[in-house]
């Protein structure tokens, strides 16, 4: 009876370790569960591990097998619940999740911010791999399980080298194994790692595991594949083998620098245009300041609407756009620019703003009608109509109804866009109102200056361009 109730007493203890947890990100309430060994200590790593497709953070947490890892090495395991039981895999939606995540572990766990590491199974590998280019100066390390990028691997030539560990069963038959190679071979490259890989067979004495390593690459890291023979679409477990303990092995020889980040340019409205005159060639951005939200192209085709910081990123598809006329009088369409000002296309064919039909299984894309992803007919054509002191609407052609968001044009109600240029917010305000020396202003050197000085001055804490 004594040694049922100690197991007892066991249980509810790591029960209570696991917290569910909630967190708002960009208004939206995320839910995450955290398992914190007792006894952490300061400064201690992270680990994020993101579930699949169709499943949930506690079944995620039931596979890792991750707690008595934790519990020996004294690190928190994050388990984040994706919207739909799914990740965002093109575009800055769970990305800002998980930087949300970090930022809450750092402070309510005292989190090393430069020992923390991400991983995940089947489409959350897919998000890792995601990660890399979007959040490689925030994690140290990357544990993809199961998944990669479907549309194939890129690496951008900015992102530092990375350390990676794959783990995935050669017979998968969700996410191929055949495939694995060819996607490592982009991070292989793009690490400086060696085209030959050190391999291990029977690793740990296990007659399924076969272990590579290409390494040291740049900067020392390594890329790892842990190649599960006969193992198919789930974590393997076995021989005394746990494949959250490998992650944790191989993260943790990582970390990475966080006090001395670049910050990110803001980008901020410009010029906004008011009426259709003069919009011939000009490139602009959709907003709708009431909400500070933005339009822009997400991964390949898919047609995002989030917050400026997420919208205005160099990483999305693009978010500037320019009036074509269309065979419809009056009528125009929407054509994507990419970050570097040129035509966006899809597969070859011209990229414009394009609404699915209310009924259709694809919200809204960015491409040709009639092309992959049918549309309906004038799908991509827009009724815009300037509202003097509200902004442009956005109905149309094909559904007759208005567009208010990333998904099709559906409302009977019009919602109202800025048409607008974008700058990048410096902390200076610009002013043609002279700004008068009280005795308190000064240039960037710290020197007081009088009434004929031009250019950046300081007065009571705040910069201005005198002109």
């Amino acid at each position: 009876m004594l040694k049922r109730f100690s197991f007892l007493l066991l249980v509810m203890m790591m029960a209570l370790n696991a917290v569910a947890q909630t967190i708002t990100v960009g208004g939206t309430q995320r839910s995450y569960l955290a398992y914190v060994p007792q006894n952490l200590g300061a400064h201690r790593p992270l680990l994020i591990s993101c579930h699949g497709m169709n499943q949930d953070a506690n079944y995620q947490k039931g596979m890792l097998e991750i707690e008595s890892v934790a519990d020996t090495a004294k690190f928190v395991t994050v388990f984040p619940e994706g919207i739909g039981k799914s990740w965002d895999i093109s575009g800055n939606r769970d990305i800002n999740f998980i930087l949300a995540l970090i930022d809450e572990m750092v402070d309510k766990y005292d989190i090393d911010p430069g020992r923390v590491y991400l991983s995940g199974f089947s489409m959350g590998g897919m998000f890792t791999y995601h990660a890399m280019n979007r959040i490689a100066d925030r994690i140290a390390a990357f544990a993809p399980i199961s998944g990669y990028t479907m549309g194939g691997v890129t690496a951008k030539p900015s992102v530092r080298p990375i350390p990676i560990i794959h783990t995935h069963g050669t017979t998968d038959d969700v996410v191929s194994f055949d495939n694995v190679q060819s996607n490592l071979n982009v991070w292989i490259q793009h690490n400086g790692c060696p085209s030959t890989a050190q391999v291990t067979y029977n690793y740990r004495g296990t007659p399924h595991i076969t272990r590579h390593v290409w390494g040291p690459g740049n900067d020392g890291v390594e890329v790892v594949l842990m190649e599960m023979a006969d193992k198919g679409h789930w974590i393997s477990n076995d021989w005394g083998v746990k494949t959250g303990d490998e992650i944790w092995k191989f993260c943790s020889r990582y970390s990475i620098d966080v006090n001395n980040l670049p910050s990110k340019p803001v980008m901020q409205i410009d010029q906004r245009y008011a009426g259709m005159d003069g919009m011939a060639g000009k490139q602009f951005a959709i907003v709708n300041e009431s909400e500070a939200k933005a339009f822009f192209g997400a991964g390949e085709q898919n047609l995002g609407y989030d917050d400026y910081t997420t919208a205005f990123d160099d990483g999305n598809t693009g978010y500037m756009f320019k009036l074509e006329k269309s065979t419809v009088a009056g009528k125009y369409l929407l054509r994507l620019m990419t970050p570097d000002g040129a035509e966006y296309n899809i597969w070859g064919k011209p990229g414009y703003l394009n609404s699915q039909p209310v009924s259709g299984w694809c919200s809204f894309i960015l491409g040709l009608t009639k092309g992959n992803g049918e549309d309906i007919e004038n799908g991509a054509v827009w009724d815009i109509q300037y509202v003097d002191g509200k902004g442009y609407t956005l109905r149309n052609v094909a559904t007759g109804l208005y567009l208010h968001d990333a998904s099709p044009a559906k409302f009977d109600t019009p919602a109202y866009f800025s048409f607008c240029t974008l700058k990048v917010a410096t902390g200076i305000t610009e002013t043609t109102t002279d700004i008068h020396s009280d005795g308190n202003t000064y240039d960037l050197m710290g020197r007081r200056v009088n009434d004929n000085y031009k250019g950046i001055v300081i007065q009571n804490g705040k910069k201005y361009i005198r002109k």
